[in-house]
C-alpha cells in the first residue's frame, strides 16, 4: 500500500512539477554533477584540459627556423598538473614558467556568479607579455591578472574577463567582459528574458583599473541593427530555455596607426569584434559607439580576427559546430573531420580566400577556441587548441616549427594561446628567480 502511494505520488509530482518533483530532480542533478566531476575533484585526471592526441611527438617536434632565430614563444595552457604560462626557446628549453592557481590569486571569488569549484574547473584564456617580463592574462570568465617576471601578483581585476587580451595603442588593454543579469531583473534587451550575460568591451589601464566599458548588445540597438540579434532562429518565448548568451564575444582587436591607411572603411582606434553565436565579424567605433561594418560568414563559429597589412582581415575559422563533439563535453572524437582553417577577407570587396587549412598536409581541428598570429613575411603562428598544438608556417604554408603539449600516451593537454616575441622585445637580462624552475 505504502509503495503504491509513493509511486502514485511520484507520478503526480512529476506531472505537476511540484516541490517534491523539483527537490528530487535537484538531488539527481547534484549526484550527476558529482559523478561527472569525480576525477576532477579528486585530482585524479584533469579531464577539462585533456583531448585525444591527433599528432605524434612531444614538445618541439619540428624546428626549421635556423640558428639565427632568437625569438621566444609564450605558451598559455595546462602543463602536467596545473595552469601554467611558459616562455620557451625555439629548441623547447624553458626560459621561465609561471604556475598560476585561481584559488591562490582570487581567494574570495564572490564577485563571480558561478565561481569555479576547483583549480581544475577554470583555465587561462588570453595572455600577453610585456617588455619587462611581466605577463597579463585571463582566468577564463574568472578575472584578469598581472604578474611580474618572477610570478608575483602585481594586480588583479575582479571581473568575468575572458578569451583575449590585446595591447591598446594608447596604453592599457582591450579585454572582453560580461555583466550578469538575474532572473528577477527587467530585461535591458527585450525580447531576451533574463537570466543572461551581456558581453562588453572593457578597456583596462596599465595598473588594472577599468577605464571604460561598452555594452556590445547596446551597440546593435543604437546602430539600428536590433533585428540581427533575433536572426539565429531561436524562438523568443516566455520562460524559454536557452544558453543565456545573446552574442558570445570572443575577440577585440584594435586598428593600429601603422596600418590604418590600408583600410579605407575604418579609422585608427576602431575595434574589430568576433561574435561566435552569429558567425559574425564587425567593426565598431568605440568613441561614437556605433557599428561601422559587419559581415556574417563564410566562417563558422570563428575566433581571433586580426587587421593585417594590405587592408585585409584574417580570422581563425573553426568551421564546425558543437555537434562535432562525440566523446564528451567539449571533446570531439578522433574521426571528426579536420576542417578548421584560416581565412583572409577584404572588407571592401567582400572577397575571401583560405590561406591555411583545407589541404592534405594542412589539416586542423578546433571546434572551440583557437588563435593565430600574423607574422612578418606572411607566415602564421597557429594555436590549435584541441590538438594541444602550436605551429608556425611560412607564407607558402610550410610548417617551420611545431610544439605538441603531450600529457600522456594518447592524450594532449590544451594550449589556449601562443605568441611569438623577438628576443630583443624584452629588456630582461636575467630571467632567474628564487623558487622558480628554470632550464
Amino acid at each position: 500500500m505504502a509503495l503504491g502511494i509513493s509511486f502514485g505520488y511520484g507520478l503526480y509530482s512529476g506531472k505537476e512539477r511540484n516541490w517534491a518533483f523539483r527537490f528530487l530532480k535537484s538531488i539527481k542533478e547534484d549526484v550527476k554533477v558529482v559523478s561527472e566531476e569525480a576525477t576532477t575533484i579528486s585530482k585524479v585526471h584533469p579531464k577539462h584540459f585533456i583531448h585525444p592526441a591527433r599528432y605524434d611527438g612531444s614538445g618541439v617536434t619540428v624546428n626549421k627556423t635556423g640558428p639565427d632565430k632568437e625569438e621566444l614563444v609564450l605558451l598559455s595552457g595546462f602543463f602536467k598538473d596545473t595552469n601554467e604560462l611558459r616562455l620557451i626557446r625555439r629548441n623547447g628549453d624553458i626560459v621561465v614558467r609561471w604556475k598560476v592557481k585561481f584559488s591562490e590569486i582570487f581567494p574570495d571569488p564572490s564577485y563571480l556568479e558561478s565561481p569555479p569549484s576547483t583549480d581544475w574547473n577554470i583555465d587561462t584564456h588570453g595572455a600577453v607579455a610585456l617588455p619587462d617580463g611581466s605577463i597579463v592574462f585571463n582566468f577564463d570568465y574568472g578575472g584578469l591578472v598581472k604578474i611580474d617576471r618572477c610570478g608575483h601578483v602585481l594586480w588583479t581585476h575582479e571581473s568575468p574577463s575572458h578569451h583575449s587580451i590585446e595591447l591598446a595603442e594608447g596604453g592599457g588593454f582591450w579585454v572582453p567582459g560580461r555583466i550578469y543579469h538575474g532572473a528577477s531583473e527587467p530585461s535591458p534587451f527585450p525580447p531576451f528574458p533574463p537570466p543572461f550575460v551581456e558581453d562588453t568591451i572593457m578597456k583596462i589601464s596599465g595598473d588594472g583599473t577599468l577605464i571604460s566599458e561598452i555594452s556590445v548588445p547596446q551597440l546593435f540597438y543604437d546602430s539600428g541593427l536590433e533585428s540581427l540579434l533575433t536572426s539565429t532562429g531561436e524562438e523568443i518565448e516566455s520562460k524559454q530555455k536557452w544558453d543565456k548568451e545573446i552574442l558570445h564575444l570572443n575577440k577585440i582587436a584594435e586598428l593600429k596607426s601603422d596600418i590604418a591607411n590600408d583600410f579605407p572603411l575604418f579609422n585608427v582606434g576602431d575595434l574589430l569584434l568576433s561574435l561566435r553565436k552569429y558567425n559574425m565579424l564587425l567593426v565598431v567605433d568605440p568613441e561614437t559607439k556605433t557599428i561601422k561594418w559587419w559581415k556574417i560568414g563564410p566562417w563558422v563559429r570563428q575566433h581571433d580576427p586580426e587587421f593585417i597589412p594590405g587592408g585585409k582581415i584574417i580570422v581563425f575559422n573553426n568551421n564546425s559546430y558543437r555537434t562535432a563533439f562525440g566523446d564528451g563535453p567539449d571533446i570531439s572524437s578522433l574521426d571528426t573531420p579536420r576542417v578548421s582553417n584560416i581565412i583572409e577577407l577584404d572588407p571592401v570587396t567582400g572577397k575571401h580566400r583560405i590561406i591555411y587549412g583545407g589541404k592534405p598536409d594542412q589539416e586542423l581541428l578546433t571546434v572551440i577556441r583557437g588563435k593565430h598570429e600574423y607574422l612578418s613575411g606572411g607566415g602564421l603562428l597557429i594555436t590549435e587548441f584541441e590538438g594541444g598544438r602550436v605551429l608556425e608556417t611560412d607564407a607558402s604554408g610550410q610548417i617551420l616549427w611545431e610544439y605538441i603539449n603531450r600529457y600522456k600516451k594518447g592524450e594532449v593537454a590544451e594550449i589556449t594561446e601562443a605568441r611569438l616575441y623577438p628576443a630583443n622585445y624584452f629588456n630582461v637580462t636575467d630571467w632567474s628567480c628564487e623558487g622558480q624552475s628554470i632550464k
